[in-house]
């Protein structure tokens, strides 16, 4: 789930709604974060709880029953690019009687929360394109899924691409359109088109905050020769 909150104003609200039909009762605490993504895809969570106004920060949401949270934008209002921020709501650990032994699994949500200020529009930038053939890698998966454990090593061929985001808005890389074309190492013109449904299932939603940069691998089937391949994004 992704939020957009204004900087001021009506836009500075949103809701959030959690479900909880299991048959037993969940207490739940919610906690802001801003968030980091590496070039990697990976995310580091800082507390931001001083920059909103969360109702309620924890509830008893009960069996077949609905919990609505509330979450106010309180910070900077004069800001000059977006800023990314995760809505972290945890399941709290319920102690079980003496004497007893039992598991229990806790889940935690996080919802990106993107902080937009009015006029601010992202710009893809292409660093760096390059075929890699056979390489044992992980694939890089960006995701609000970005906690997500990284995939196991395996023979990867494709396109690495460093993109960078010299606007000031946050971009969603895998929800855009993607046109790369090159020349084949047999000297053969090449051009695939990757939509965003395709995209999603191969680098996520692909979050790069602005002045940031993120690289992302396309497999590819075919060997394209490194100085003959572009990428245009459509955002």
């Amino acid at each position: 789930m992704i939020l957009e909150l204004e900087p001021a104003g009506r836009g500075a609200v949103a809701r959030v709604e959690l479900t909880n039909d299991g048959s037993k009762d969940i207490p739940y605490e919610v906690r802001m974060m801003r968030g980091e993504i590496s070039p990697q895809g990976e995310l580091s969570l800082t507390p931001a709880d001083d920059q909103f106004l969360v109702f309620p920060a924890q509830a008893i949401v009960e069996s077949n029953s609905q919990q609505v949270f509330r979450v106010q934008y309180v910070g900077e209002a004069a800001l000059a690019r977006s800023e990314i921020y995760y809505m972290s709501i945890r399941e709290i650990p319920v102690d079980f009687e003496k004497g007893t032994s039992q598991v229990q699994v806790v889940v935690n949500y996080n919802v990106l929360a993107n902080v937009v200020p009015d006029g601010s529009r992202p710009s893809p930038v292409i660093r760096s394109a390059r075929f890699i053939s056979s390489e044992s890698a992980a694939t890089l998966d960006a995701n609000i899924e970005e906690e997500a454990d990284p995939p196991a090593e395996s023979s990867f061929s494709g396109v690495e691409i460093d993109l960078a985001n010299e606007g000031n808005r946050y971009m969603l890389a895998g929800m855009s359109t993607w046109t790369l074309t090159g020349t084949t190492v047999e000297g053969q013109p090449f051009e695939r088109k990757f939509q965003p449904e395709e995209l999603t299932k191969m680098i996520g939603v692909g979050v790069v905050a602005p002045g940031k940069n993120r690289v992302f691998r396309l497999p590819l089937d075919t060997s394209l020769t490194d100085e003959s391949i572009k990428v245009q994004i459509d955002i």
